[in-house]
């Protein structure tokens, strides 16, 4: 017999268990990039939008705006050059919550701001504003600089100087991302709910109007007329998958019985939810909203989500082996520069494949390299892939590196144009030459 936890300790264990703040990082500095990208669109009218030199001034604000429940500093700010300094100021607050810089305080700012602006004027919003306010409401009280901001990198390097390993990822209590995922189902369900009371989703056209209208659609008719035929499936599609949401309130005994489990049922919502609005991104112009939305998404990530992603692609890497690290990089530990180099690589090393290997260490380095002599190895950095024995040193060894950092994807192509192998060669036979003068905590190259 399986005896049952008390109430309140159950109770407890669903709120305050504790669970990796990454994904509630990540979603801070999402949120921060999308205020600040879309915010730098509306710069130039902010006076115009927002102060009484505008399009709603004073007198007319009640026939726009709320009464009861509605907060915003703009109620006293009225000037037009002190609006624009509250604006500048949003921005600024932004740019710290992105780069990590106090970002509990600067959360705190920020969101107020956004608050103020939005009611303002709510005439020039959309839903992915509402989301934002919404996204942003949780991050003011969650404690989201315990991860990815500026302390925690003082702290991983201070771990790493002194025992050459990473401190596992900070964790808060579970209920931000319990609130979170209880408010994507809501968005989700009241946004299928309000779609059924019309009749244009239920004939499947609106999908086809919606690509037609003029104020939306990014794309001429013609474009758009080759994927009309298809706005009944897409109706349907949406349609069943704004409901599908609603599973992730059973209770896994439930789920079970149909073959489900909360982790595979929220990451299949995941994917598809990419899909769905990075779709909506690229066809329709509906600003901030899929973009707000994908922002959510990161906020309720665990570290089995995390785990799976890893797994994923590494198992696609190994040809379905067991994934594990399997690059090994020989590194000096006596050189201030290589170490940091070195941290560098294991703090963007997203799905952990890196092995640091110390080549001091005579029998790490007999097992790993035993075909490489000490002073090979003190000349430039070494790579080894453990799986086929692949060794790669110097500028091709960090150029390979690249293809296994997400980070630095994007710029690995770039490093096989002519000429950049041998710019890259002479640049880091130059820094190799001169490492050691690089202390820990400064470097004189």
């Amino acid at each position: 017999m399986t005896l049952q936890p008390h109430p309140l300790r159950a109770l407890n264990s669903f709120f305050f268990s504790p669970v990796s703040v990454s994904g509630f990082a990540l979603m801070r500095m999402g949120w921060a990039a999308v205020v600040l990208w879309y915010g730098f669109g509306e710069l130039m009218d902010v006076m115009r939008y927002f102060s009484d030199a505008g399009i709603l001034p004073a007198a007319l604000e009640h026939l726009a705006v709320r009464e009861e429940f509605r907060f915003t500093l703009l109620d006293v700010v009225r000037d037009p050059g002190d609006v624009l300094a509250l604006y500048l100021l949003l921005m600024a607050a932004t740019v710290c919550i992105l780069v990590g810089f106090f970002p509990r305080i600067a959360t705190v700012v920020a969101v107020l701001l956004l608050f103020s602006f939005h009611e303002r004027n709510p005439l020039v919003l959309g839903g992915g504003e509402t989301v934002l306010r919404h996204v942003g409401l949780l991050l003011m009280f969650a404690p989201v600089g315990r991860g990815f901001s500026l302390r925690r990198l003082r702290m991983q390097w201070k771990q790493w100087c002194m025992k050459k390993t990473l401190p596992p990822p900070r964790t808060i209590h579970v209920w931000p991302q319990r609130l979170l995922l209880w408010q994507l189902i809501v968005i989700y369900v009241a946004s299928g709910w309000d779609k059924l009371l019309g009749d244009m989703w239920l004939s499947g056209t609106a999908v086809q109007a919606t690509l037609y209208h003029s104020h939306f659609a990014r794309f001429p008719v013609w474009m758009m007329d080759v994927l009309a035929p298809l706005s009944p499936v897409f109706s349907y599609a949406t349609l069943l998958f704004e409901f599908l949401w609603l599973l992730m309130l059973l209770p896994s005994s439930l789920l079970a019985c149909i073959g489900l489990r909360h982790g595979v049922l929220k990451r299949t919502l995941l994917v598809l939810g990419i899909f769905f609005h990075g779709g909506i991104f690229l066809l329709l112009d509906v600003g901030s909203f899929s973009a707000a939305m994908l922002v959510a998404y990161l906020g309720i990530l665990t570290d089995a989500d995390f785990h799976a992603v890893r797994g994923f692609f590494n198992a696609r890497w190994l040809g379905g082996k067991k994934p594990s690290r399997q690059i090994a990089v020989l590194y000096d530990t006596y050189c201030g520069l290589c170490t940091r180099a070195m941290f560098t690589l294991l703090i963007l090393d997203h799905l952990h494949r890196l092995k640091p290997v110390d080549f001091h260490d005579e029998e790490l380095r007999k097992k790993i390299v035993p075909d490489i002599t000490y002073k090979e190895l003190d000349k430039a950095i070494h790579i080894r892939f453990i799986r086929t024995g692949k060794t790669l040193k110097g500028f091709e060894a960090f150029r390979t590196l690249s293809w296994h950092l997400p980070v630095l994807i994007p710029v690995a192509p770039f490093l096989y144009l002519p000429g950049i192998s041998r710019l890259g060669r002479r640049v880091y036979k130059r820094v190799a030459a001169r490492r050691k003068k690089c202390k820990h905590e400064s470097c004189s190259l």
